[in-house]
């Protein structure tokens, strides 16, 4: 019995994602994807035009974690240093439980120059960067973070800290708690943020 399209997309996607961590984009081709898959090159043809709508579906899969930690920090109300905690351990979490999506992030600067996918790039970065100053700056007005401090920079030394933790972690085969290494860097920040 086929698959469901809904759920053959899916799993097209999940495979993209196995195939990529493995081989990387230089290498990634819909014959490689196909192998993984266990189907034919026309398969992956029915449920997506190209490799670039394949990689567009796995960029939107990417993004889809963010929505979901925003919604979470606002619906529970918590504070600013609560929401960034969150952000950061959620993120973690969802890596270590998924090391391969972790290929996603470390391929944004070849992402960025594919037609078709820049703007979804940007967008995720756009969207996690704002939601890191919203809350330094929420924390700012509350008295709680330092004035004297830049959001953008801080977003920016956040963002860039954790992708750098997330290449080490990559780079010696996942041997060590990204979750720890992620909120040692966030204390770190924070105390910085609170001087």
């Amino acid at each position: 019995m086929e698959k469901s399209l809904v759920h053959r997309r899916e799993s097209i996607i999940v495979s993209t994602i196995e195939v990529l961590n493995r081989v990387g984009l230089q290498n990634l081709s819909t014959k490689l994807i196909a192998r993984q898959e266990g189907v034919s090159e026309g398969t992956l043809f029915r449920h997506f035009e190209s490799k670039t709508q394949i990689l567009a579906a796995v960029i939107d899969q990417f993004g889809q974690f963010d929505n979901a930690i925003i919604e979470t920090c606002a619906q529970k109300k918590l504070s600013p240093v609560a929401s960034l905690r969150y952000f950061f351990s959620a993120y973690a979490e969802y890596y270590e439980n998924y090391p391969e999506i972790t290929v996603v992030m470390q391929l944004y600067d070849s992402l960025l120059n594919e037609a078709g996918l820049a703007d979804k790039i940007r967008t995720i970065i756009h969207k996690r960067e704002d939601f890191i100053v919203t809350m330094i700056k929420s924390g700012q007005a509350c008295g709680v973070f330092s004035e004297t401090l830049k959001p953008a920079r801080m977003a920016e030394l956040f963002i860039g800290g954790n992708k750098e933790i997330c290449l080490k972690w990559r780079m010696e085969d996942y041997n060590f708690s990204l979750k720890e290494r992620a909120l040692k860097l966030f204390e770190i920040l924070i105390a910085v943020l609170e001087m």
